[in-house]
């Protein structure tokens, strides 16, 4: 008889080149998936919004005949819908999955939102009335934080004075909207019709997201649903990788894996157990051919950092190489940063260089950290001059999130020539 709480037996063992080998087909990124923009979203993992191009280019690299009007319809049309999801961050999630992710958000959000409220002083009452009368405010049509506010009724919204400025909240209104953007009352759409912004328009929607949705009350069987979509599109990856890109503790992390039917398999130099979900074993047993695709990805494509960051997916030669860190004015090392701030390039599964837009010439410079047989470097060249008509004529900028400047690309891409 096997030993009680014994670990569940391996069901595969293989070479970390056989994940990234997995890693890229799952991702869309060896040859793409032929989904709609929600399917292929669905398959491949929510994407970041940070009010720039990154969310574009994240998708146009898994379909590259995609126009940026096709992602914005599909927005529009609620298809795909931004929305605050794992950790507070707003991604961008299919219509099927809004509703599971909006109560796991929610679950997040309540833990500092009852401190931030008391500490701000805002009583629930408020935040019921203020969102009534936001309600009635969006039956005449869309409208922004800022018009709302000016179309509440006088003393409906309260300012928060100095408590809610070291709470971070300036008035009633935000919450009251997340309060409704949670329970699926209100949706964001976009303003000026693009996702390259942070600021949203409020709508009533046309159909309740948790209409006919089966989402369960029980958090620990909601975790293990959402840890089920995450190893479906990442695995094979760790319980950690699991909490870092959910932001759980290693605690929840486990118990959300354990509940989530998925099966162990030993990846070589992982240094953890990593798990998959049942049916994707067979393919995780096939030899491929090395992958030949060239792909430009934004800096914080999930790609990266669903895995801890590029070291899994660059060669251990590489890894030393400093490299500027995500949101902190130190470097790090292609090895042991988790976000780094430099857009990058693969050649094939493996992370080979980096690449930026250069506005003035109006074309995508690349950098390799070994050289190019002359037919790779064609090939790498003519995917670069698709990626710079992609920015120049749909997208129209290269900034990457709200608060990037055009003269920080500028920078970026002088970086990159240096190279």
């Amino acid at each position: 008889m096997p030993r009680k709480n014994a670990a569940p037996a391996v069901a595969l063992r293989i070479s970390l080149d056989r994940a990234r080998a997995h890693w890229l087909r799952t991702q869309g990124l060896a040859e793409p998936l032929s989904l709609s923009l929600e399917a292929l979203v669905g398959a491949t993992g929510w994407v970041r919004t940070l009010g720039g191009a990154d969310v574009y280019l994240a998708l146009a690299a898994r379909a590259p005949d995609m126009k940026r009007a096709d992602l914005d319809r599909a927005v529009e049309a609620s298809r795909l819908q931004v929305i605050p999801a794992v950790r507070g961050c707003i991604y961008l999630v299919p219509g099927s999955e809004v509703a599971l992710t909006l109560r796991v958000a929610e679950a997040q959000y309540r833990k500092r939102a009852e401190r931030e409220h008391a500490q701000s002083g805002i009583e629930p009452r408020e935040l019921v009335d203020v969102g009534e009368a936001v309600l009635v405010a969006l039956r005449k049509g869309p409208l922004s934080t800022d018009a709302l506010r000016k179309a509440l009724p006088a003393g409906v919204v309260r300012s928060l004075g100095e408590a809610g400025k070291k709470a971070g909240i300036s008035s009633t209104l935000p919450p009251a909207l997340r309060h409704l953007e949670f329970e699926g009352k209100v949706e964001r759409s976009l303003e000026g019709g693009r996702l390259d912004t942070e600021r949203y328009l409020w709508r009533l929607p046309a159909r309740s997201p948790f209409a006919g949705a089966k989402v369960p009350a029980d958090v620990e069987e909601r975790n293990a649903r959402l840890a089920a979509l995450f190893f479906r599109q990442f695995g094979p990856a760790t319980v950690a990788d699991f909490a870092a890109w959910a932001g759980f503790s290693q605690r929840e992390a486990k118990a959300a894996v354990e509940r989530a039917a998925l099966v162990p398999v030993e990846v070589e130099g992982l240094g953890a157990a990593a798990f998959v979900p049942e049916d994707a074993v067979a393919a995780l047993g096939v030899e491929v051919p090395p992958a030949t695709s060239v792909s430009f990805l934004p800096a914080g494509d999930l790609y990266f950092a669903a895995r801890g960051g590029p070291g899994r997916v660059t060669d251990p030669r590489h890894h030393s190489l400093q490299v500027p860190r995500w949101g902190s004015a130190k470097d790090g090392t292609l090895g042991e940063v988790a976000h780094m701030s430099l857009r990058g390039v693969l050649d094939g599964d493996r992370l080979a260089g980096f690449w930026e837009f250069d506005a003035e010439e109006g074309e995508v410079l690349f950098h390799t950290f070994e050289p190019l047989s002359p037919k790779r470097r064609k090939q790498f060249a003519a995917r670069a001059a698709e990626v710079a008509s992609f920015l120049e004529e749909e997208v129209g900028h290269a900034r990457s999130f709200t608060l990037d400047t055009e003269a920080s690309v500028a920078e970026r891409a002088a970086l990159i020539r240096s190279l």
